[in-house]
């Protein structure tokens, strides 16, 4: 696989700095033109595209991802241990490539991503930091049952692509991809010292977590969950994860992270 080109420094030391004093719409007419690169932060290195992922295009602002404390908080939690993470809605490997680094010997990332263009970019990175033998993607969709769906495009953002629908004037296509429900992975937690599912889909949150938390049978030790959308979600998963035995320990960044009670 060729190495992706690199930017020039200084222009794009340029750009990052009249993208940052830029008001929104200067922000809109910049993105295409900004410069895809190699970031580094934390003892990761990130190929990042800003100009068609939100993910990426704030970890080449800021210089690390957008999510910090709750990603910060997930790798305390694997720092050294042999640790089994479900990384859901794994973009650009924002989480799966950190905590992959982080972990210890033995440890297990399966990082699902079902959008192709994100799916590469995704394998770029993981190769990038050396972890072909720890983080394996997944590239499908999770839900409620075994199928295919169509993934909905965002305009300019692969990383708010979604199985629920998307406005006309902000959709961008669309493509068939396969969906798996999460019972088909769960069982690889078996061995591991502890186990951390994050996950952020857009809205899809009920059809994956649903089924895993009426089952009655594994549960991770720590979930952080997107609840950016709760207020469109049919079913209470808060209540419901609270009421399985997990506690609230951080609420930041539009997630909610569960710990299991005298666990993680």
């Amino acid at each position: 696989m060729m190495d992706h080109p690199h930017a020039d420094p200084g222009m794009s030391a340029a750009l990052r700095a009249a993208f940052r004093n830029s008001d929104k719409k200067m922000r809109q007419t910049l993105v295409p033109i900004l410069p895809p690169e190699v970031v580094s932060f934390a003892g990761v290195r990130m190929y990042v595209d800003p100009r068609d992922n939100y993910t990426d295009r704030m970890i080449w602002r800021d210089g690390q991802p957008p999510e910090m404390q709750c990603l910060t908080a997930l790798t305390e939690m694997v720092e050294g241990r042999n640790a089994f993470v479900l990384d859901i809605g794994a973009n650009s490997g924002a989480y799966a490539v950190p905590l992959g680094v982080a972990a210890g010997a033995g440890s297990r990332v399966i990082a699902f991503e079902p959008a192709p263009a994100m799916i590469g970019r995704l394998g770029y990175n993981i190769r990038l930091n050396g972890l072909g033998e720890v983080v394996r993607i997944e590239g499908c969709a999770l839900g409620a049952e075994r199928g295919e769906a169509v993934l909905n495009y965002r305009s300019r953002n692969f990383g708010q692509a979604s199985l629920m629908p998307i406005r006309p004037g902000v959709r961008d296509g669309g493509t068939l991809v396969p969906v798996r429900p999460l019972s088909d992975f769960i069982g690889e937690a078996e061995g591991h010292d502890i186990s951390v599912l994050k996950i952020d889909v857009e809205g899809a949150e009920v059809a994956v977590l649903q089924p895993l938390l009426d089952a009655g049978g594994w549960l991770p030790d720590a979930m952080l969950v997107e609840t950016d959308h709760a207020d469109t979600w049919e079913v209470d998963l808060v209540a419901r994860i609270k009421d399985l035995g997990f506690e609230i320990t951080l609420e930041a960044e539009q997630n909610t992270l569960f710990v299991r009670k005298g666990g993680a």
